[in-house]
């Protein structure tokens, strides 16, 4: 929901719902506030993708959501900077991508599709019936429904908001003995999982250039300057 009242302006997003969704629920309510729609009330945000009802302040801040997380420019960069062609994208190649913009990968789909038209009927279809616990065993070796961050050269320089129980990959060790824990290489690359809350820098295992991990705790309830605070033993 979105809250506006004399004393207070908040957003307020559902902590166990996937990371990407908070992100686009939390840009919805952040549209509400900019187009001065008043306190919101949101249910049922799973629906939205598929809503044809949508009163004028929904589409509205629907349209401001996918703007900003999911412009045009920053997926042809996400895509076409990694090889990949946006036109016929792989399952995988989806998932790299819409963890980098940080949005649920059949958010990412819907929007190539529904809006911009980048992907074929047949395509969407067919990513829609992804397996997404099967992708993930593919790409690191081991089952888990927990979110995987597969870092590149294109993350330089950016934060990585990560959970506990969460993966990555591209990372050299440096400085991240505290927050991460190796895990069974796959396919000759490094795997770590995330095991502590708090923040730090890491560098990226191709370049040395740096990244920044804030890890929180999982399905975190509060507000968000607590995030990322360390606890302490």
């Amino acid at each position: 929901m979105y809250l506006e009242e004399p004393e207070v302006t908040r957003l307020c997003v559902c902590a166990r719902r996937p990371s990407g969704r908070q992100r686009l629920t939390a840009a919805h309510e952040l549209g509400h506030r900019v187009f001065g729609h008043g306190t919101q009330l949101d249910a049922a945000l799973d629906l939205r993708d598929r809503a044809t009802d949508d009163s004028v302040e929904e589409s509205v801040a629907n349209t401001f959501a996918y703007s900003i997380l999911m412009p045009p420019s920053a997926i042809q960069r996400g895509f076409r900077s990694r090889g990949y062609d946006p036109q016929k994208p792989s399952p995988e190649q989806i998932y790299v991508v819409s963890g980098w913009l940080g949005v649920g990968f059949e958010t990412l789909v819907h929007h190539m599709r529904l809006s911009l038209k980048l992907i074929s009927y047949s395509r969407y279809k067919q990513l829609l019936k992804t397996d997404l616990t099967s992708l993930r065993a593919g790409m690191i070796g081991q089952s888990t429904n927990n979110d995987i961050w597969i870092l590149d050269e294109l993350w330089n320089g950016r934060d990585v908001h990560m959970q506990i129980g969460d993966y990555v990959t591209g990372l050299s060790t440096r400085g991240t003995e505290r927050f991460l824990n190796a895990v069974s290489p796959s396919a000759g690359q490094k795997v770590f999982s995330v095991s502590r809350i708090g923040e730090c820098a890491a560098f990226l295992e191709t370049s040395g250039r740096k990244v920044k991990l804030r890890v929180s705790r999982k399905e975190f309830i509060g507000f968000y300057e607590f995030r990322y605070l360390e606890e302490h033993d």
